[in-house]
């Protein structure tokens, strides 16, 4: 029998044949085109492909149900539309925002992250270990900082050498919480809202304060007095003068956050507001904002904290906010005296944060006075 002869393979790929075989993707279903306009982005095409087969069909289910959400319609509306997600209705609101804040089928929450984000084993440390990092040494560098992440996570897990995340990696999480404290630091980002007891310059009178205060750069976004046995009334002025505020110079100037990431709210001696106030931001899609502080010792907590025991020649006595027999009825005059004292605490705060292009006001802050003062969008 003659010899089989010996295969020779090319050593050169004849012209034509691709070097690289482009990666197969599953094709996208008409639901997920839809949603992008037609144009869906690799990330999100990279992110379907890694699905499975169970999460692809829970992704679709709650796609069409949000591209179908009038985010306006009612509570049974988003009851409806969470049962048809198969989702408490609580996760609805939240897959909702986040739908709303950015298209992506991470939203959804079907899929926790696309891949080339997934957290590697020492992610969920360093992110504990990176804000006290930054917060003792605020005026550090970047490499002085990330230098300082190491040897904390060193000593927290007691790894070292291969074992350590790269530098390039400690450096990430560093310059992330540096940019979540400047975030932070901008008007809007945080805001409360606190109600006390005060005395004003020239009258034995005891008044109520209602304050919205920027929790950030110790702003007064606006203000009223009132009387704490109806705080849902004081709000609704403050809300409404923060409003007339932040439209006109000098607020209007300042470098506003993109986006209000908390808020909170003292409940006054009317805490059956309290209900009522909660359904009201759930029915505006606004859940998680107003966080309520209903505490004996509650009033003034963030005005203590932020602005500290007298606004100019405003002194503030919570102590005295439950027990005052009554609260005398603002007048023009006691109106303008306190607005004064409002004016001259945020003069020497504003220009620290005014830019020289006007940026609006966190969608989210106007959605949350909007509902405060029960108007709608101009």
């Amino acid at each position: 029998m003659a010899d089989t002869p010996e295969k020779k393979f090319p050593t050169e790929k004849p012209k034509g044949v691709p070097r690289r075989i482009s990666r197969v993707h599953p094709p996208l279903p008409a639901e997920l085109v839809a949603a992008f306009d037609s144009d869906v982005p690799p990330a999100e095409s990279a992110m379907w492909a890694a699905m499975s087969a169970k999460q692809r069909s829970q992704t679709l289910r709650r796609l069409s149900v949000i591209l179908n959400f009038d985010g306006e319609g009612t509570q049974r509306a988003a009851e409806e539309a969470a049962s048809a997600a198969g989702v408490s209705l609580t996760r609805w609101y939240e897959i909702h925002a986040g739908w709303k804040e950015g298209r992506s089928l991470a939203a959804l929450g079907t899929f926790a992250t696309s891949p080339r984000t997934r957290k590697l084993s020492h992610h969920e440390e360093l992110q504990h270990l990176v804000a006290g990092v930054v917060e003792a040494a605020s005026t550090a560098s970047v490499r002085q900082h990330a230098l300082a992440l190491g040897e904390a996570y060193t000593r927290k897990t007691g790894l070292s050498g291969q074992d350590m995340p790269s530098h390039n990696t400690l450096r990430k999480f560093v310059e992330a919480e540096r940019r979540r404290r400047v975030q932070k630091a901008m008007p809007g980002a945080e805001v409360v809202l606190d109600c006390c007891a005060c005395e004003l310059p020239h009258s034995s009178e005891t008044f109520a304060a209602f304050l919205v205060i920027d929790k950030g750069s110790r702003i007064v976004l606006g203000t009223w007095l009132g009387d704490p046995r109806d705080s849902e009334l004081g709000y609704a002025l403050a809300a409404s003068d923060t409003q007339d505020r932040i439209a006109v110079p000098p607020l209007c100037n300042l470098g506003w956050a993109d986006t209000l990431k908390e808020s909170g709210i003292v409940i006054g001696l009317d805490t059956d507001w309290r209900e009522k106030l909660a359904e009201q931001l759930q029915d505006a899609g606004l859940t998680g904002q107003l966080k309520p502080a209903t505490e004996a010792r509650r009033f003034g907590v963030f005005i203590r904290k932020l602005i500290g025991p007298r606004m100019g020649r405003v002194k503030f006595v919570p102590g005295q906010t439950t027990k005052a027999d009554g609260y005398m009825e603002a007048g023009i005059d006691d109106m303008i005296r306190f607005h004064a004292e409002v004016d001259a605490h945020n003069a020497a705060l504003v220009e620290a944060f005014s830019v020289a292009d006007l940026r609006d006001p966190p969608a989210g802050l106007m959605a949350v006075l909007r509902r405060l003062t029960n108007t709608t969008p101009a």
